[in-house]
């Protein structure tokens, strides 16, 4: 991606942009995740060192133990926010998503695909995919700007144990809809949530941040 098409999100479109790539990553490809298993890994090592240690040189093995102690409470962090996308894939399977380096321009056509690798037999009742926008102010989602409901040609279908289903959806977002924005005090976000509905099994959802360039962008 050229470098002038991330500046015309804002100051700090780049930083949105790897935010937002990461996001369709799974978990284990992401760069956060990667670090939060070596830091976890890490820490761990350093507790048993100091453990260990403490038997020789205390002071030094206390300093050994928090620093262990820090570094698997960061690892914990990452693992809360990771646990809900492999609590789904137990329940229902993994959803692979697939947006085209996860950008839009708007007025331009976008597909979007999705393939769900089914964990269980499941029946689909029903499927419904959102793109919408938001204002936000600093770490806070404010008002909706923009809601799209895309279509899906789905009807119900039986998926057995260990089957893929696939979607796949062109749409478009308006030329008139505001680009994405991101800035240290405020932003616009889009985001696409797919909603699966299911016979005999709780409702899946999943929300993806999506990048909406520009009308003009290159």
């Amino acid at each position: 991606m050229p470098a002038d098409d991330a500046d015309r999100l804002g100051p700090k479109g780049h930083v949105y942009v790897e935010l937002v790539r990461e996001q369709w990553r799974a978990p284990l490809e992401r760069p956060s995740a990667r670090r939060a298993l070596l830091t976890g890994f890490l820490g761990a090592v350093l507790i048993i060192m100091g453990i260990v240690g403490s038997i020789m040189v205390y002071g030094e093995a206390l300093v050994l133990v928090g620093i262990g102690l820090v570094a698997l409470f960061s690892f914990m962090g990452e693992v809360r926010l990771l646990r809900p996308e492999f609590e789904e894939a137990r329940r229902i399977g993994w959803v692979e998503p697939v947006l085209d380096d996860s950008r839009v321009t708007a007025g331009e056509p976008a597909t979007f695909s999705a393939v769900l690798h089914a964990r269980r037999a499941l029946r689909l009742q029903h499927a419904a995919l959102v793109a919408e926008a938001h204002r936000w102010t600093g770490p806070t989602r404010g008002e909706q700007i923009e809601q799209l409901a895309l279509p899906m040609t789905m009807t119900g279908a039986a998926i057995a144990a260990g089957d893929d289903w696939r979607q796949t959806v062109t749409f478009r977002i308006p030329s008139s809809a505001p680009p994405s924005f991101y800035s240290a005090t405020e932003s616009v976000r889009w985001s696409l949530t797919l909603d699966l509905t299911f016979t005999d099994q709780a409702p899946w959802r999943r929300t993806w941040p999506m990048l909406v360039f520009p009308a003009d962008a290159n």
